[in-house]
């Protein structure tokens, strides 16, 4: 069977075509449209007419099945379609008529090449986006029904990375058609984005951006773990990404790539706005909130690779303490007790900070096996017994230092020693540590001086 769609959007429905709508009234128009099949070749079939409306050509049925699913996703497709119009060739130059195009100097050319590619790649960004919550998500809660907590563990964030983003593109394209020729709406020249990138980086969108690109890029692992797991385990679920597979939406691609292209996408500004600027005149007012614009996404990134840091490293501590034997317990040099929970902290202040295997050089000179945790304020070691981990004994020093005066020196002649001074009131104590290289050695002591200095 086949299908033809005619889809004429003017630019006004075009820029709202994802903003305005309400979640429900898509999920409503997505179950209502049963029935309609649509080809891979609609993605390409995107063509302009004279009036620079969209035109989406004919659509023949495919060779596979086509689950309920996939036939659903026709009008979402038509969405997807109409945010395309423009975007469809590769630069500004081919977008525009060659006439437009030989009326400006070669700065502004590439200028606009740029800016073109920012909102292409922005538009393919959302419709990664839309994907995962349209088809995957939607599929995966209404089909399959599996429950929202697991769903979520898969796709965290989805709604509010879904919005953001569609503003910010909704704020470029708007920007796009106040810059078109009168009565030539696909000649365009864009000269100021930079008010709408400061905005859309700063303040409490910024803050939104760390909070959601913090939590999305944290999860990443877990998401991806969460995916595989079902895919082996459900049987329903194999079929399903089988199917989605097929998909034209998806175009073949699986989950976890969809996930990734998300978390690599922050990471892809700072380079286009680096371009737009050299191509921007200095002293400018452009070239300066631009340039406030690129300060905010690096900011934005810096933030985010932090909560990543933070979170990995919390998960990592949680994992040596599930190995702590829950009775071990250490006397600090002061007579206070250390026991494991206390490894937290009594609001779980603690945070670690830097762990791995070192030797403990004994009285005797035997070379102990310990795993080091450096936390917040302490640094603590620990030693396995029967597969379990118990606050390590040696020389009957305490197995937990606190930094606060701690002094790390070098060992003369054994570039893989150090030895930990600790210089407190209640009595010096000194340990003689080892690790496996010079390298290591040297950036424990980097991480033990910079958590002392803290």
């Amino acid at each position: 069977h086949t299908h033809t769609h005619t889809h004429t959007h003017t630019h006004t429905h075009t820029l709202h075509s994802f903003t305005n709508r309400s979640r429900l009234a898509l999920s409503r128009r997505l179950r209502d449209a049963v029935g309609v099949s649509v080809d891979s070749d609609v993605w390409n079939s995107c063509s302009l007419n004279e009036e620079g409306v969209q035109v989406t050509g004919t659509a023949s049925s495919t060779d596979y099945h086509l689950t309920t699913q996939e036939s659903v996703d026709a009008p979402l497709l038509s969405d997807l379609s109409a945010d395309l119009v423009g975007f469809e060739v590769e630069s500004w130059s081919l977008a525009v008529t060659t006439e437009f195009c030989r009326k400006h100097d070669k700065h502004t050319v590439k200028r606009q090449d740029v800016i073109y590619e920012l909102m292409q790649t922005e538009l393919h960004h959302i419709q990664t986006l839309t994907v995962m919550s349209e088809v995957f998500r939607r599929g995966m809660l209404d089909e399959l029904q599996l429950d929202w907590e697991c769903v979520a563990r898969i796709f965290p964030c989805l709604d509010p990375l879904l919005l953001f983003h569609r503003n910010l593109f909704g704020s470029l394209q708007e920007r796009r058609y106040a810059s078109a020729q009168p009565g030539h709406p696909h000649n365009y020249c864009i000269h100021s984005i930079g008010d709408i990138l400061l905005q859309q980086f700063s303040e409490d969108n910024a803050v939104k951006m760390k909070q959601v690109y913090g939590e999305f890029c944290s999860h990443h692992t877990e998401a991806v773990k969460v995916f595989k797991e079902l895919q082996q385990q459900n049987k329903k679920f194999q079929v399903f990404v089988k199917q989605q597979s097929n998909n034209s939406l998806v175009r073949r691609r699986e989950v976890p790539e969809f996930i990734l292209l998300v978390t690599q996408r922050i990471t892809k500004y700072p380079v286009l706005l680096e371009r737009i600027l050299h191509y921007t005149p200095e002293g400018s007012e452009e070239h300066t909130e631009l340039s406030r614009a690129l300060t905010q996404v690096r900011d934005i990134i810096t933030a985010v690779d932090t909560s990543v840091s933070k979170y990995e490293k919390a998960q990592e501590l949680q994992e040596v303490l599930s190995r702590v034997e829950n009775k071990s317990l250490s006397k600090l040099k002061s007579g206070e007790v250390f026991r494991k929970d206390d490894l937290l902290g009594k609001h779980q202040q603690r945070e670690l900070q830097h762990k791995g295997l070192v030797y403990w050089k004994t009285a005797t000179g035997r070379l102990k096996d310990t795993l080091a945790l450096l936390l917040t304020d302490v640094l603590v070691f620990l030693q396995e017994k029967d597969q379990r981990l118990i606050f390590a004994a040696v020389d009957q020093k305490p197995p937990v230092i606190p930094l606060q005066k701690l002094i790390v020196r070098e060992v003369a002649n054994e570039e893989r020693g150090m030895f930990l001074i600790s210089a407190s009131s209640v009595g010096p104590e000194m340990y003689e540590v080892h690790t496996f290289s010079k390298e290591e050695r040297n950036a424990w002591m980097r991480h033990i001086r910079r958590a002392v200095e803290r």
